[in-house]
């Protein structure tokens, strides 16, 4: 019975919180299009050709149309562009060489703009009036210069909502089925902690991993993050749920196949989840509380069923990228906004460049309190994870330690590392949104550091924690008076 209202109470207060949102999908339905585009037997994209108000067409699935019109219009009705496409450049040269890439400086003045960057790094300077050839089209006299449009984001919850998109098409409500998910997380954390408590690895009751759970959905930047739906979220809590799945099996290094697999689906949904490799490999050395040689036999065994879907999907992924971008590690977001988004462009995806912001966003960025209403204000990078979590701060100071707390604490060190040097903080957002991603170890470490949840202390950092919490989920992208632009 207590996993069943865990898992209904979430649900419902986070329709209560998401409100409005629930009752329809969110603007960003880029998972909607890549279903439609694999059920199609493609790859690429057609959706960003369209327009805002435009007709619907005799083939088109349900709602497409409408979600164009969504995706294309802000809060307050104005017409706005594509957001977080992937868009790359086909040109056939006068003397009939073909490149493939972007512009990255065509945002820019003069012949700068005229630089082209192939997918292998080439570079060609490239007049359009001069340099295309005119012999394509159905009359062989048109430019051979064609923009090919692709969803940037790996793939794996379009298939989870393939089903949904089959009933509804783009109708299909990705804020509900993220909250769902959500409060499915809720269980499967709880689940996770029990399963601690029951192999003597944590000493909490139930009553206190209850707790922890509701905490975690509640607590954290999880709350703003699971009642929103749209690609970036979806993606996020979707990982939770492969990631909380992967630990569960990874414990003791007890089920390897199926923690390959969960790993796998992981990094499929989020590609840091990749990163989190090091907590089955230190469980296979892990005896009790210390650490010991498991024998070639047995290392090689759970270490094949481990690795087997891993590979399996870990080359599956490459394939994709590769077909799209002739590049296996790059899913499409070096070609955001026609490739010419500066930092990237300048820097590429992940560089040094980007750590300090990043380790801002994540660990100290604070809200400001100053002398106008409303008193307080959040940055577009938001809020770090201790201002919104301030119950983490036990995290740092466990009562007990162990090699288990040392194998969490390690593979949340090593899953962080491509979200601190990636060139974005997660902007816009209430916290830093990309700590989804190891979260899950930092619940680990409260749960089996020793602190006593009863005290006056924690008492009062968690109730701090609600209600910070409950501050995003409440104005995020809703009362713009509470972030500085």
């Amino acid at each position: 019975m207590l996993p069943v209202l865990l898992f209904a109470g979430s649900a419902a207060v986070l329709a209560l919180f998401s409100f409005d949102r629930v009752l329809e999908p969110s603007r960003h339905f880029h998972f909607m299009d890549l279903a439609n585009s694999f059920l199609d037997g493609r790859l690429d994209t057609d959706t960003p050709r369209r327009f805002r108000g435009g007709q619907d067409r005799p083939d088109d699935p349900p709602g497409l149309q409408d979600a164009v019109d969504r995706h294309l219009t802000d809060g307050s009705g104005k017409a706005i562009g594509w957001n977080d496409w992937a868009t790359v450049r086909e040109i056939t040269l006068t003397d009939d060489t073909v490149v493939k890439g972007v512009f990255p400086w065509s945002d820019q003045q003069g012949d700068q703009k005229k630089r082209f960057i192939t997918f292998d790094r080439r570079e060609y300077v490239i007049d359009a009036d001069l340099d295309v050839a005119r012999t394509c089209g159905p009359n062989g006299n048109a430019r051979c210069d064609e923009s090919r449009h692709y969803m940037s984001f790996p793939p794996f919850p379009a298939f989870v909502m393939m089903p949904g998109f089959l009933i509804w098409g783009y109708d299909f409500n990705d804020v509900l089925f993220t909250v769902l998910n959500a409060a499915l997380n809720a269980l499967l954390l709880f689940t996770l902690l029990e399963y601690l408590r029951t192999r003597g690895l944590s000493a909490p009751p139930p009553r206190e991993n209850v707790l922890l759970s509701i905490l975690f959905t509640f607590g954290t930047v999880n709350f703003f993050s699971a009642i929103r739906g749209e690609v970036w979220y979806s993606a996020l809590i979707l990982a939770i749920t492969a990631h909380a799945a992967y630990i569960l099996f990874a414990i003791e290094a007890r089920r390897p196949l199926l923690a390959g697999l969960m790993l796998g689906l992981g990094m499929a949904t989020r590609t840091p989840i990749a990163f989190a490799v090091p907590f089955f490999a230190l469980e296979m050395f892990r005896d009790g509380d210390r650490m010991r040689w498991p024998g070639w036999g047995t290392l090689l065994r759970k270490g094949a069923l481990f690795a087997a879907p891993v590979l399996a999907i870990g080359l599956a992924l490459m394939a994709y990228n590769q077909a799209r971008f002739e590049n296996p590690f790059e899913f499409g977001h070096t070609y955001i906004a026609n490739g010419t988004r500066a930092s990237i462009r300048d820097h590429g995806l992940f560089s040094w460049w980007f750590l300090k912001a990043n380790l801002a966003a994540a660990i100290t960025n604070p809200p400001v309190i100053d002398t106008f209403p409303p008193f307080i204000h959040i940055t577009r990078h938001g809020l770090s994870l201790f201002f919104v979590t301030p119950a983490l701060i036990y995290v740092l100071w466990p009562a007990r330690w162990s090699a288990f707390a040392r194998n969490a604490a390690i593979t949340a060190a090593v899953v962080s590392i491509p979200d601190l040097f990636y060139q974005n903080t997660g902007w816009e957002q209430f916290g830093y949104r990309f700590g989804l991603d190891f979260l899950p170890y930092l619940f680990l470490l409260l749960a089996v550091g020793g602190a006593s949840f009863g005290t006056r202390t924690f008492k009062v950092l968690l109730v701090a924690s609600f209600l910070m919490a409950a501050l995003g989920a409440v104005t995020f992208d809703r009362m713009g008076q509470f972030y500085y632009e």
